[in-house]
Order: C-alpha cells, then structure tokens, then sequence
C-alpha cells in the first residue's frame, strides 16, 4: 500500500513539473529564434562584403568591400614592391630591389596575383542559403580564416641581382681539367684537380622570399650558402688522358660540307691547338667536347653559309594584298649533332667530320597570298611617342619594321613578343641606361612597350579576344589615351608580360604597321574579313590619384663618390575602362580592364666609396619557409 502511494506523489509531482518543463523549452526556443534572426540579420549586412574575421596576409579584411580590400593590400605590395626586402647573409645585409625602373616603366620580378585572394575571401561570404552562411560566419568568429596571395617569381632575374648585392660570395666548385703543353718532342698534358665549392642555396631563398610576399611581410629574409661538390675527379680525368693526346697527335680534323639545295660545298680544318682548348674530362672517364669552345669554332663557318628563313610579307595597295618581301626557305648548322660526329671521329680514330645541317622553313609562304582572305580593315590603333629620346626613337622605328607585313594565321594566338625578338643589337635593338636598384645598366629594346600599346588598342578595335595583358607599372604620357588619361596600355618585356591575341576570324590577318615620322604616331592596322563584329572601348577614367612619397636616396658604387643620378617621381593611379565586342546579332560582350599604377618617388643614386650595411637588431629565424601571418609597421 505504501509503494502504491509513494508512486501516486512521485506522478503527480512529474504532472506539476511537467508545464515548467514545457514552459522552459519555448523560452528556449524563443531565445534561439530570436538570436537566430539577429544572427540573420548581423550576417545579412556582409552582403557585397568580405566575412567577418577573415585575413589576406597580414591584413584584415573583414567586412571590407572588395574594392577597399584591394586598394589597402596594393599600397602595401607597392610598398614592399618598390622598397624592396632585406636580405641577410652571415650578418651582412642588404636590400634586394623586387623592380627594376627602365625610366618609363618598372619591371617587376615579383607578381602578387590580388585579384585571385581578393575572390578568394569574397567566397567565403557565400553560402547555399542564410543559415549556412550564419552559421559560417559564426565559426569564423571562432577561429579566423588566413588566406595567403598567390606569387609568381622571376627567379632568374632575382638570382642575378642577388649576386651583384653579394658579389664573390660564392665559390663554384671546380672539376677537374686538362692543361695541355707542347715541346718539340710533341704534347703532353697535365690535369688540374678538382675543388669543391659553396653557392648559394636559391632553393630555400626562394622559399623564404615567397612566403614573406605571400603575406605581405617585410622581415627579413636569411640567405643560406650550401657545399657543392664537382662532377668530374682527378681520377675520371686520368682515364681519359691517353685518349685526349691522341686525338691532338691526330689533329688537324676536317669539316666538311655539302648543299645541294644551294649548290655549295666547303671544308674546314680543325688544328691541334684549337682542339686542346676544347678537350674536356668527363665523370666516368669520357672525353667530352666544351660546347662554347666548339660553337666559337663553329660561328665564322656559320656566318659564311647559314640562310635565315624568311617569311613572305605583304601589304595592301588600293585595295589588293601585294607581296613586298618574298618567302625563302633557309639552313643552318645542326650544331649538336655535330657535335656529337666529332667526339665519333675522335673515338674511332677518323678525322674527317661531315658538318650536320637542316632545312628551315617560313612560316608564311608566297603562295599563300591568294588564299589570304584579307578585304578589309578590321580596326587601327594609334598611339604617340612625342617627345622620345634618339635610341628609343630607334628601336620603336626597328619594331615596326619587324611587324609590318606580319601575317597571323586564323585560329592561332599571336605573341608580340615573339613576334619582335630577340631583343638583340644583331636583331636591330639599341641599349638604355636603366636603374636596377643600386646599379645603373644598359639594356636593349627600349620603347617596345610603345609598340605594346598601340597593337593593344589595334587589337581591341579589331574587336579580337585579347588573351594576355598588363599595364605598365608606371603612369606615362607616352601611353595615355586621347582624353590625357591612362589605363589603355600595354607592357612586354622579355621573358614576361607578354601581350598576346587570338585571331578567331576564321581568315589570315595582316598586321601593317606605320611610324608617321611628322605627327611623331604610330598607326597599327589589321586587314582581313570581319564578321560583322565590332570593337570598341570606352574612354579611361582615373578612379584615384596616388601621391609619389618622399624622395628616396640609394647608395651605389657606380658613380663617383658624391654624384647624383635621379629618376624623376611619377604619380600613381588607379584607372578603369571597358572593352565592348558587338556581334554580328547585337549581343555584347563587354571587359573591364582595371589598372594599377605604382606611385613612385624621385629615386637618385647617389655614388659612395662603401655600401653601407643594413642594421639587423633581430635576424631572422632560420625555419622551414613557412610562418604565420606577420603584422606589419
């Protein structure tokens, strides 16, 4: 009985409690509603906006439009960029320049792909409805999102400005070698050993160095040196000595040479001499064949019966494709397997070496001409280059004679810079001093970006899908459009930024490039069949102005001690305009080029009898290459 009473209480307490229970699960359920619609809300005010609690590098950008995120992360890459980053090696140090000025432009060798990390955050702010992009935002309160820009570096070119800042710093390992004599009994050869060197460790540098620009980080970077050893002994040397005084008391070797397409023929002795200079020990004890010594050997006989292919240029004149250059297929020595027919001789005891050549072909032929299908304009570009000095003048004039009569095939992808190397005093260029961070050096093909420029607008106007562009780093007048203002350029510069188009009309396109000495313009015209398409391109607006800074002195060893060279400041800027292709049924096709111009102050190098080193109170660590975020200044 009592069980059955005890039971009756403990029911009807749980009946009591039941309605509290009840009571505290709505509030529960109204409290979570209610900070689930104010998470909504909260979440719905990064529409067009980065999430919350989201980094680019070392930058926060959360609840940053892109735009602003951009233009607060550009200011620091040209900080960075143009400033350059220290760089310490066995506690000296200094600073590696990322750009190099050529006086109209900077050449960079570090590309910070914003736009990419831009999109990137963007990304985050989506979500495939409102509860899960509040609840994303939510965990990212919780833990913050670090996102890294994408860099491409010019290795080569950091490589050798890193040297020219720690010069005979490295000690190349050195192989073995022949050293050759001769008396009047005959030759006789001795070796000089082997010695192992120490570089520098690029490897890692380039490790360091991205991921420092990856987060937009100014510390600096450790430059390691490394053993190296040799590839070829004393002992790989030793075997090959017999060999080696036999093939120079077998010597002279003749050359010979057949053409029955030029109807030529010629022979060429190869002396002892000569040979000894070029008579190299290989590991395993071979014998090799330095290649520069043997292709010095192989130049003056290269310029005697060499042809160059030459492909068929043609113009137009009223209103007809005529030919002025014709097609011509050209030779040229084959010069490995050459090569490769000597060190045959030397091994099988012969001494007579047929020279190897091959056939080379243009790429446009003469009797292509009545199948070009070009009948009309397509669009001009213009550009003016008042005001050039002499040797830019000259190149400019050299580009346009390589360009013009420059038939593009349909169908493929047409590369000015290919089209216009090599930059070569041989092929036309002419050198300008430019400023490389603290050293003041000649370089060819000044003024191309000129030539860039004009096939730019010649492209857009001809209304061609344009595959690769970059503006130039620095605001010029050379290259500002017609209402004053820039943003409607192009730069090249071996081996890159490239400028490059593809020919989608279906016909041949013929590139007639003008240089209007008087007016001081260039006329770039491509002729073939439209389609009915047009191209155009609204004028450039300069969205901002960018103040140059304070003028920067840079200590170098090129002048005399006290004397000044100056680059003159350029005012940075931001600047938009629209490409707009119109197809033949009315659809638009229309791109924004957004472009960036570094601002830059009035730079003067200024001569000094010691570089001064760099003060480093804290080195950097040596690790693995890969850091946190870093804030900066």
């Amino acid at each position: 009985m009592s069980d059955l009473l005890h039971e009756h209480a403990v029911g009807g307490e749980r009946h009591r409690d039941l309605p509290l229970f009840i009571a505290l699960f709505l509030v529960i359920v109204v409290v979570s509603v209610v900070a689930l619609g104010t998470s909504f809300v909260w979440a719905k005010q990064y529409d067009g906006r980065i999430a919350p609690n989201v980094w680019i590098g070392s930058l926060p950008v959360g609840g940053l439009d892109p735009e602003t995120a951009k233009r607060h992360l550009q200011e620091r890459a040209d900080t960075l960029l143009t400033q350059g980053i220290v760089v310490v090696l066995e506690g000296e140090s200094r600073s590696l320049p990322l750009a190099a000025s050529t006086g109209t432009d900077i050449v960079e060798d570090a590309t910070l792909d914003l736009d990419a990390v831009v999109s990137e955050a963007m990304s985050l702010s989506q979500g495939d409805n409102d509860l899960a992009r509040t609840l994303l935002f939510i965990r990212l309160l919780a833990q913050p999102k670090h996102l890294r820009i994408p860099v491409d570096l010019n290795n080569a070119r950091i490589e050798s400005t890193v040297r020219t800042l720690f010069p005979n710093r490295e000690q190349l390992p050195h192989d073995a070698t022949f050293r050759f004599t001769r008396n009047a009994s005959g030759w006789g050869i001795q070796i000089e050993p082997d010695a192992s060197g120490h570089t520098f460790h690029f490897e890692r540098f380039f490790v360091f160095l991205k991921d420092r620009l990856t987060v937009l980080s100014k510390d600096p970077i450790p430059l390691l040196v490394t053993a190296e050893s040799p590839t070829v002994s004393l002992q790989d040397a030793s075997k090959s000595t017999g060999l080696a005084l036999a093939t120079l008391e077998q010597a002279p070797y003749t050359f010979t040479y057949t053409s029955e397409l030029l109807r030529q023929t010629g022979s060429w002795k190869l002396s002892a001499q000569a040979i000894s200079e070029m008579l190299t020990p290989q590991a395993g004890g071979r014998l090799g064949i330095d290649s520069q010594a043997f292709n010095a050997f192989l130049d003056p006989i290269a310029a005697s019966i060499e042809v160059e292919a030459r492909d068929a240029k043609f113009q137009v004149e009223n209103g007809r494709v005529v030919e002025f250059e014709g097609s011509k297929e050209g030779i040229a020595i084959d010069r490995e397997p050459t090569r490769e027919a000597f060190l045959a001789a030397i091994t099988g005891d012969e001494t007579s070496v047929v020279l190897h050549t091959k056939i080379t072909t243009p790429e446009h032929s003469t009797s292509e001409v009545n199948d070009l299908g070009i009948t009309e304009v397509l669009g001009v570009g213009v550009s003016n280059f008042r005001g050039s000095p002499r040797n830019r003048i000259r190149n400019i004039r050299n580009g346009v004679k390589l360009l013009n009569g420059t038939l593009i095939s349909p169908g493929t992808m047409f590369s000015l810079l290919k089209a216009l190397g090599p930059f070569t005093a041989e092929n036309g260029y002419l050198p300008e001093l430019v400023i490389k961070g603290d050293k003041i050096e000649p370089e060819i093909g000044g003024g191309l970006c000129q030539i860039g420029t004009t096939t730019f607008r010649a492209t857009m106007l001809s209304g061609l899908p344009i595959a690769e562009r970059s503006n130039h780093s620095l605001v010029v007048s050379y290259y500002n459009d017609k209402n004053g203002n820039p943003g409607t350029d192009a730069t090249i510069y071996e081996p890159a930024p490239d400028f490059k188009f593809i020919n989608d009309t279906g016909n041949a396109i013929l590139f007639e490039a003008e240089m209007l000495e008087e007016s001081q313009e260039l006329h770039f015209t491509f002729w073939g069949t439209s389609d009915g398409r047009k191209g155009s391109y609204s004028a450039p607006v300069v969205l901002r102005w960018l103040p140059t800074g304070e003028p920067k002195m840079v200590e170098t060893l090129d002048l005399p001690p006290g004397e000044q060279q100056c680059q003159s400041a350029h005012v940075g800027a931001d600047a938009s305009f629209t490409y707009t292709i119109e197809k033949p049924d009315g659809e638009k096709e229309e791109r924004v080029f957004l472009s960036h111009y570094r601002p830059l102050p009035k730079t003067c190098l200024v001569g000094v009898e010691a570089l001064s080193t760099l003060v480093i109170e804290n080195p950097p660590p040596i690790t693995d290459g890969s850091s946190p975020a870093i804030p900066l200044e």
